[in-house]
């Protein structure tokens, strides 16, 4: 049996992913993967007054820090909820917000330090054990971070081709979705996720015990459902009814195809947070763990499998 933990969307919440690493001594896993947008949305700026002190906004609320102490548990919270702090002068933070090149420096440094700072924390939890850890970026995740992510080779980076597992199962992964109104780094039409998807698939040797590890789900199986958005402006607006969102199918039809076509032992998925659950299509089981990563809050799925089949799968979170 290959017992596999599997969590996504963790958008740089350090608190998720140091919970995962731990997660996969606890539910004794064989394999831990972390299936894509594994980087945050935005930094932080905490800004330097000339007294001393700092202040910055965060969740709506403005913050006024006099001592180190609060300084640092504020930065942890920053962290933790998945986005980068970064302590400033008046001066350069004005720089900043005027020049946007330098902004996007700034956000692709800190992104890569971070990730470097876990690939390590991996390494030194996991270096004696027997779980192998795989990492693949989502939609959301920019391409930079794939060079990274093989830097050590102690993690795998099974984006775009085929892995095997264990000895009966392959894995096959892509973090790219279909287009989005957020206009995320990754976003691309469905004919070329089609394209993508099949030339993975051709050369998988035994499809009935292969992994679809592929970030967006696949459209209207339940575990796709988002709200419907107003896409006239941006950011878009949710659409409401009655007072409730209009909810509608945001996965891939591409990827819904493919899973039709080529019926895969298990499709492992994420992107939309709220739509945490299962859905058969024909044989092949798909998961969708959810994310609740601002909260700190790991949402994962624990799933054992034999040849031929899924023995059994449990949610589990904290």
């Amino acid at each position: 049996m290959k017992r596999i933990l599997y969590a996504t969307d963790v958008h740089g919440s350090e608190r998720c992913f140091m919970k995962l690493l731990n997660g996969g001594k606890l539910y004794k896993a064989h394999a831990i993967i972390l299936g894509g947008d594994i980087t945050g949305k935005m930094i932080i700026p905490i800004v330097q007054s000339q007294d001393g002190s700092y202040y910055t906004q965060f969740l709506g609320q403005d913050w006024n820090i006099e001592t180190q102490e609060q300084l640092a548990e504020l930065e942890r919270s920053i962290v933790n909820s998945g986005f980068y702090p970064y302590r400033t002068s008046q001066t350069e933070f004005e720089g900043l917000v005027t020049d946007r090149s330098r902004m996007d420096e700034l956000f692709k440094r800190l992104i890569l330090e971070r990730l470097r700072s876990w690939l390590r924390l991996a390494k030194e939890r996991l270096q004696d054990t027997d779980i192998k850890l795989y990492v693949t970026g989502g939609n959301d995740d920019h391409p930079f971070i794939h060079p990274v992510l093989e830097e050590d080779g102690f993690v795998v980076n099974p984006e775009d081709r085929v892995v095997n597992i264990d000895e009966y199962h392959e894995m096959i992964s892509l973090g790219y979705a279909n287009i989005t109104p957020w206009k995320c780094p990754r976003d691309i039409p469905e004919e070329d996720l089609t394209d993508k998807i099949d030339a993975l698939a051709n050369q998988v040797r035994d499809m009935s015990n292969c992994v679809f590890n592929f970030h967006v789900p696949p459209i209207d199986s339940e575990i796709d459902a988002a709200p419907m958005l107003d896409t006239t402006t941006y950011p878009p607006k949710v659409i409401a009814s009655g007072g409730s969102p209009v909810m509608i199918g945001a996965g891939s039809g591409a990827v819904r195809r493919a899973i039709e076509t080529y019926q895969p032992l298990l499709g492992l998925h994420g992107h939309i947070h709220e739509s945490r659950g299962f859905f058969k299509i024909g044989r092949t089981l798909c998961i969708n763990p959810g994310s609740e990563y601002g909260e700190g809050i790991l949402r994962a799925v624990i799933v054992n499998l034999e040849k031929d089949k899924v023995k059994g799968y449990q949610f589990v979170s904290g």
